[in-house]
């Protein structure tokens, strides 16, 4: 637990490096060298005296009863809920940001005003998010909405109460993570939504203000812990939507596992992006193609309603196992995690009763 307190009430984290001049966070991979009385690049971790402190620690913005779909996470745990959280801020900048009233505005006013308003704001303990999410027959915690770098310790906190309580634990998140916090998360994160928005560190420089490469590896660390992965791509016109771009994300999933489900999801103009136009239908339907001929296994459209695309199919005798209409499931021929039909074993984590 992370329990060491200042007199703000903030709390220290738990990965950092001290230098001379600086303190480094080892938290998320900008691995921001932070010194005294600054903050790094989400603003949400504070140098104070040589120690990192995470100044949001406990303050939710969001709080509320998920359909572990909307994560999306179709091969975890599906039909169930999940209570999602969030906390405020963002290690990146995305310039099409769906959330941007929670993650981007904190980043984009000083750290100090923002310190002094969650002073006066109520504090959510980690036992309580764990009973709130008991109350509500919820089986999973969601760390969600913003990004769970920029609340990791709380998070983990959190996480060892949901484990102690057995609730699972669930990460929604860009990956932008390093060796230390993936190796810190080991045992207590059960699944996770990582985003790949390019496959080119131009374009996640310019859009996201991160690096590919980080992300990719973040991927392949969580998979070798053994957390559940699935896969999203926010496809946008004229940025992503090149046969070659869709192709090397497909081939790179399928280098991990071609068993980690994708779900390419349609973009809708936001935030600093809102003069970009929606994601065409063809678009979608294109790289759905493409994904399969690169050998996926399981693949799925977004934000949009196409008969068939949301629907999970045996990749082995091809029979139509779950059938979905948004995040609800009409049809499911799982049985213990297997093909009712062929037997085929299904990649993901489905409940005994799930029928």
């Amino acid at each position: 637990m992370a329990i060491k307190n200042s007199e703000d009430g903030i709390v220290a984290i738990r990965l950092f490096k001290k230098g001379d001049e600086f303190t480094q966070c080892l938290i998320c991979a900008h691995k921001c060298r932070i010194k005294e009385g600054k903050v790094g690049v989400c603003k949400t971790i504070l140098n104070k005296g040589g120690e990192l402190y995470s100044i949001n620690y406990a303050i939710l913005v969001a709080q509320g009863v998920d359909p572990i779909e909307k994560k999306p996470l179709f091969h975890f745990l599906p039909g169930s809920y999940s209570y999602s959280i969030a906390s405020p801020g963002c290690n990146f900048r995305c310039l099409g940001c769906q959330n941007a009233d929670i993650s981007q505005s904190y980043r984009d006013e000083s750290y100090e005003s923002y310190l002094e308003y969650f002073k006066k704001l109520k504090k959510t303990p980690p036992e309580e998010v764990a009973e709130n999410a008991l109350k509500t027959n919820c089986k999973s915690i969601s760390y969600t909405y913003t990004d769970p770098a920029v609340f990791f310790d709380y998070s983990l906190d959190v996480m060892e109460i949901a484990h102690k309580n057995g609730l699972k634990n669930v990460f929604v998140t860009n990956g932008y993570y390093t060796g230390e916090s993936v190796n810190a998360a080991k045992g207590l994160l059960d699944a996770a939504n990582i985003d790949i928005k390019f496959f080119n560190d131009g374009s996640y420089r310019r859009v996201c203000g991160g690096r590919l490469e980080p992300v990719l590896e973040t991927v392949k660390m969580f998979y070798e812990n053994g957390v559940h992965i699935e896969l999203t791509t926010l496809l946008i016109d004229e940025y992503n939507n090149t046969p070659k771009e869709i192709k090397d994300i497909a081939d790179f999933i399928v280098s991990v596992s071609s068993d980690l489900p994708w779900h390419i999801s349609r973009f809708f103009p936001l935030y600093k992006m809102k003069n970009e136009q929606i994601t065409q239908q063809k678009s979608l339907i294109d790289a759905f193609n493409i994904g399969k001929e690169a050998g996926l296994k399981y693949i799925y459209t977004g934000n949009i309603q196409l008969d068939g695309y949301e629907d999970t199919y045996c990749p082995s005798c091809k029979s139509l196992l779950i059938r979905r209409e948004g995040y609800n499931i009409l049809k499911n021929d799982i049985a213990g995690g297997n093909c009712k039909f062929c037997g085929y074993k299904i990649y993901g984590a489905f409940p005994q009763n799930f029928n």
